[in-house]
């Protein structure tokens, strides 16, 4: 479980992190975010590290009911996708950055209660 365990925080500082690269990139103009790893990874990533996230609950024995820190932890990974999506999407600057500020605070949140809580 401890190899799960860090290979679920790995995946998700490597998530976080490509997603800043992707948005500082994007923002760059930069022509390398157009290839075709920067389209694919992030899914992938994600997909493992929700894969790896559900494992650790289900081995654990964690529920979500009633709420508790991992409910609260779910309901803000939940808002850093919705903020991050604004981010990568929105066509004004102002509020493509403002989502960036928004999401990292989520990120923020996530961390402290792992850290805090951590499975």
């Amino acid at each position: 479980m401890l190899a799960l365990k860090y290979i679920h925080i790995s995946l998700a500082a490597l998530s976080i992190t490509l997603f800043v690269v992707r948005f500082v990139s994007r923002e760059a103009g930069a022509a390398f975010i157009q290839a075709r790893f920067f389209k694919i990874a992030p899914h992938l990533i994600d997909t493992c590290l929700l894969i790896s996230g559900i494992t650790l609950v289900v081995m654990v024995g964690y529920s979500l009911w009633p709420v508790n820190w991992l409910s609260i932890k779910l309901v803000l990974v939940v808002a850093y996708i919705v903020s991050g999506f604004v981010a990568m999407k929105a066509v004004d600057r102002g509020r493509r950055w403002g989502a960036l500020v928004v999401a990292m605070v989520f990120v923020g949140g996530v961390v402290y209660l792992a850290i805090g809580k951590g499975i």
